[in-house]
């Protein structure tokens, strides 16, 4: 028996099934309690040996034939999918793994250096994937999944290995490709726990679309659960029982029941006029990356979608130059979301090199990212304009364009020179286009929020990014486990500048909103309508939960609530504060 293996067994055996709990993040919603199946992708033991100069050519062949087996594996999937995102993810790990420059370098590493396909493959999987860790961060994690996912298939299929996920398990694991949940999804999994991941990830997404129960970030749940472990999931605050007691299991199997009970009220819930207790309006929208997203929030309710990412369309296909697929993706969102606004957020990346490391950066997060990017690329950019903007010719005062990484008043100049060019070409096309899509700015960087005013004068409207705002203004690298206690979007600082820009808005005429994580917290929601910020957009599935706590609230509840944070000096005093503020249901 393995060693590790083993060792997990006798320690499993040792604590005698004590009942243990993790946490992590909320992915999708829902209570299910099961057996799990402990899933480590397979990546068998890579070879340490050369081989031979006659050899070179059979480990070249082995590569080609793994190739060829993957593609088939992903076409299947593609012809089997009628999510049209999901197929866009599908289709770029097919483009990848057709990549010429892959080839060309794998094929060297086997011949020049006279490695063994395994390690040829892992070689320069490894290279790429140490470019986008430092290079890019955060951001292209979910490339970072999918590019790690694609080397473990063809490690898998070189060496023959297979999984042995069981029909209807709870699965564990450390973390999960899109390829990856859909194929287990065909054995009826019925929750998903990983210890990497956020609930924007890829897997999350699709997980949600498909409304598996799901939590992420745990952590060591890969750890401390061994297969056929008995445990309770908790998709909705992100909580893992592992072998739960009998009163433990009563517990939960009665908040199942109130589950079922608890989301007809909130179908119910959602039905009803969007207005605290003494009648003040607020608007409530979704932040999406995917398509499949709507149905959750249409089914919520959402007054359409505060914040549209494009970067998974901008990395499914090379630079995405195809306008016509881009005006189709655009459409389908706005057709879904009739008769609301359409917030989409300019493409916010950086530099997408593939299997190489120029453009390297020191400190990727501070550097050649959102604005200053496009504004370098000015191709990409004029292309993704002219999609938004030829759209607009059928959906007339419902798109919105909000820039990301803004930090100068000279960025949205040059910008809107270029939207007026793209503009004019359109219009000498023919094409009648709307002439008046307002333009927003994200208030992420200091130097904006602090200068609000000067910057409202030059928007429609501004909507405040708590993610890397908080990341900017308490220079704590959101990525960053060893300092992640110190991450606090409800940190005294943020709140005192959300008031600053909801103040210069208010002065200004302009428009403010939220769509960072901040305005998921139902208690944050309201300390925010108490700043006089009225329109919320977040992840789809905390909806009714932000709306039940607002409407169960009065505005003048919530003005005294942000008063108080606002006097806070401590992030103790605003936990304090959240504690011990009597919400209403």
């Amino acid at each position: 028996m393995d060693l590790v293996k083993s060792t997990r067994m006798e320690m499993s055996n040792q604590v005698n099934n004590t009942e243990m709990y993790i946490t992590g993040a909320p992915a999708c919603p829902g209570i299910v309690i099961g057996n799990t199946s402990l899933y480590q992708r397979a990546r068998p033991h890579v070879s340490d040996t050369q081989i031979t100069d006659d050899e070179t050519e059979v480990h070249i062949h082995k590569f080609y034939e793994a190739l060829d087996i993957a593609e088939e594996e992903l076409e299947a999937l593609l012809e089997n999918t009628d999510m049209e995102d999901l197929a866009d993810l599908i289709e770029m790990q097919i483009a990848i793994l057709k990549d010429p420059e892959l080839h060309n370098r794998i094929e060297q590493e086997i011949s020049a250096n006279n490695k063994p396909v395994d390690a040829a493959i892992e070689s320069i999987f490894r290279n790429y994937l140490q470019v986008i860790r430092e290079n890019h961060g955060e951001t292209f994690q979910n490339k970072s999944v999918d590019i790690s996912d694609i080397r473990d298939r063809l490690l898998q299929i070189i060496h023959n290995k297979r999984d042995d996920i069981k029909e209807g398990a709870i699965l564990v694991a450390r973390e999960l490709s899109p390829r990856e949940v859909i194929s287990f999804s065909n054995r009826n999994i019925k929750g998903l726990i990983t210890d990497r991941g956020g609930a924007t990830s890829h897997a999350a997404i699709i997980a949600r679309s498909m409304n598996i129960p799901t939590v992420v970030g745990t952590q060591r749940a890969t750890e401390v659960i061994n297969s056929d472990d008995e445990v309770v999931l908790d998709g909705r605050n992100g909580e893992v029982v592992v072998h739960p007691k009998d009163e433990t299991r009563e517990k939960y199997k009665s908040l199942i029941e109130q589950q079922f009970k608890r989301q007809a009220d909130f179908e119910s819930l959602c039905k009803k006029p969007n207005e605290t207790s003494d009648g003040k309006t607020f608007s409530l929208q979704a932040n999406i990356e995917f398509a499949e997203e709507l149905s959750i929030a249409n089914k919520y309710q959402a007054e359409g979608v505060g914040l549209l990412r494009t970067e998974s369309i901008y990395l499914s296909r090379k630079h995405f130059q195809n306008i016509p697929q881009q005006v189709a993706f655009y459409k389908s969102i706005l057709e879904l979301t009739t008769p609301h606004q359409v917030t989409i957020r300019l493409f916010d990346v950086g530099g997408d090199k593939f299997f190489g490391d120029e453009g390297k950066e020191q400190n990727p997060f501070l550097g050649w990212r959102g604005i200053r990017m496009l504004l370098e690329q000015p191709e990409l950019l004029k292309n993704q304009l002219r999609a938004i903007i030829k759209t607009s010719e059928d959906f007339v005062g419902r798109i919105r364009i909000l820039v990301p990484m803004v930090s100068t008043i000279d960025e949205i100049r040059k910008l809107k020179d270029i939207i007026s060019e793209v503009q004019n070409e359109l219009l000498n096309e023919g094409i009648d286009i709307d002439k008046d899509i307002p333009l927003g700015l994200m208030v992420e960087v200091p130097s904006v929020a602090l200068k609000a005013d000067l910057f409202a004068r030059h928007a429609d409207f501004l909507s405040i990014g708590t993610n890397d705002l908080t990341q900017y203004v308490l220079a704590v690298d959101r990525g960053n486990e060893r300092i992640s206690n110190l991450y606090d979007q409800r940190h005294p600082a943020i709140w005192r500048l959300i008031k600053e820009v909801a103040e210069a808005g208010e002065r200004n005429g302009v428009p403010v909103s939220v769509c960072g994580e901040l305005a998921s917290d139902p208690i944050a929601a309201s300390c925010l309508m108490g700043l006089g910020i009225n329109a919320l957009s977040m992840n789809a599935v905390v909806l009714p939960s932000v709306k039940q706590v607002l409407r169960s609230n009065s505005y003048i509840e919530m003005q005294q609530l942000a008063e108080k944070v606002l006097a806070a000096e401590t992030m103790d005093d605003i936990d304090n504060i959240f504690s011990n503020w009597e919400t209403k249901e």
